[in-house]
């Protein structure tokens, strides 16, 4: 599971996804997993204790994603009798993602992007992403180049937070916000996240261990 993962749906078409540094570069190898069969899919639930991010005047609860390639021809409605069918599956194997690569791409695979977007979906209490494989291997790869950075970002040492980027292109890329233009990913450490140390103090915890799990509301 990943633990310190959350991902929050579009509010006036912009999503949110929260993670730490370890996170975002599993994410991006199960982006790259995703894009490796046509017969497969990718579950990223949502951390046990998740906590609600403010949009306006209301709050939003993360949802867990279902990733898949376009071509397995998984549709939104097929998932809940797939979630019914992992709970009686025995535990799951192993895989090894490829590897990464840079992610700059080539003008024309730009280009296909731009002719065939990621589609994004909620169904059943669930982000459902499907995508051409060559889209899917560019997400993953954007998102371990975002999580290579954030040892370097100075913001999350000081705060323990910090806004790496703009998903941008992926899901829209005219920005005609129809469903869904960007995610911004924001990286989360809760190792430096300040007021869950003063959160841990106040509670009499032991201050040589960091506290992990989940993310702080909006206004930490």
């Amino acid at each position: 599971m990943l633990r310190n993962t959350c991902v929050y749906p579009p509010d006036h078409q912009v999503g949110y996804l929260n993670a730490s540094r370890a996170d975002l570069l599993r994410l991006g190898a199960l982006f790259r997993v995703a894009a490796t069969s046509p017969h497969s899919a990718v579950h990223v639930p949502v951390p046990p204790d998740a906590r609600s991010m403010t949009f306006g005047d209301r709050d939003t609860h993360p949802l867990p994603v279902l990733l898949a390639r376009d071509d397995t021809e998984l549709r939104p409605s097929d998932w809940p009798e797939l979630r019914r069918r992992m709970r009686r599956a025995p535990v799951p194997l192993s895989v090894t993602a490829p590897a990464a690569r840079p992610p700059d791409r080539p003008d024309d695979v730009r280009r296909r992007a731009d002719r065939h977007p990621a589609r994004f979906t909620e169904h059943a209490a669930t982000i459902v992403i499907t995508a051409r494989a060559e889209l899917l291997f560019w997400m993953g790869d954007w998102l371990t180049a975002v999580g290579d950075r954030v040892a370097r970002d100075s913001r999350v040492h000081q705060h323990g937070e910090s806004l790496l980027g703009d998903m941008v292109g992926f899901f829209d890329p005219e920005g005609t916000n129809r469903p869904m233009h960007a995610f911004c990913v924001v990286a989360v450490e809760p190792i430096f996240h300040r007021a869950r140390w003063r959160e841990q103090a106040a509670h009499g915890g032991d201050h040589g261990e960091p506290v992990g799990g989940g993310r702080q509301s909006s206004g930490d």
